[in-house]
């Protein structure tokens, strides 16, 4: 019997043992279960505010958009007029940008007949050097022949001073003999004198 006793003691112990330790984890659980609603709760109050702090937030962008939809539609619109005038002025750089290669490839044709011609303009330059190669002799003899003309036309002056001289000389004597004829006459006039008296004098 005691040893019944002793072992219905020792299980009442260990069974008494047994659900201090089972209250203890209650416990425990209750205070984790405390511990994680409170956090829980925290989180969701937290989560809460800023909810509702996005949702202010979206109001307001929601109202400024749409108090500012007439502003928008007007700037797209005028957006949409300014990409309209925009794709004229790229077809307008377009068609600037195909006269343009029609104006080079005329000037490269300009060039190409500019090329040529001052192809033949250096031939020309070439002939006119011998030209004037040829033209400096020329004008060598030419001075030669005006040197020889100007001694001829100088000898020819002294000729007509002395020519002159001649004539002055001649004229003088001219003059003298004229003068002389006159004399003559009138000393032909006086022995003529006496013989007017006769018939046949001729008056």
């Amino acid at each position: 019997m005691p040893a019944n006793n002793k072992t219905n003691s020792l299980l009442i112990e260990e069974f008494r043992q047994g659900m201090d330790d089972f209250k203890q984890a209650m416990i425990a659980r209750e205070e984790l279960s405390l511990r994680i609603g409170k956090r829980t709760t925290q989180i969701i109050r937290y989560t809460l505010f800023a909810l509702s702090i996005l949702g202010i937030a979206m109001f307001v962008l929601i109202w400024t958009l749409t108090s500012n939809m007439g502003d928008i539609t007007g700037h797209m619109a005028k957006m949409s007029k300014d990409m309209k005038a925009i794709r004229g002025d790229i077809q307008q750089v377009s068609a600037n940008l195909k006269t343009i290669s029609t104006d080079f490839s005329s000037v490269r044709k300009d060039l190409t007949s500019m090329s040529n011609s001052v192809n033949f303009m250096q031939l020309d330059i070439a002939k006119l050097n011998q030209n004037v190669g040829s033209m400096g002799g020329n004008i060598t003899t030419i001075r030669k022949i005006l040197a020889q003309m100007d001694k001829s036309i100088h000898l020819m002056s002294k000729n007509i001073n002395g020519l002159n001289q001649s004539v002055g000389v001649m004229t003088m004597n001219v003059a003298t003999m004229s003068q002389e004829m006159a004399q003559m006459t009138t000393d032909v006039n006086r022995m003529a004198a006496p013989m007017r008296i006769f018939p046949y004098s001729g008056r």
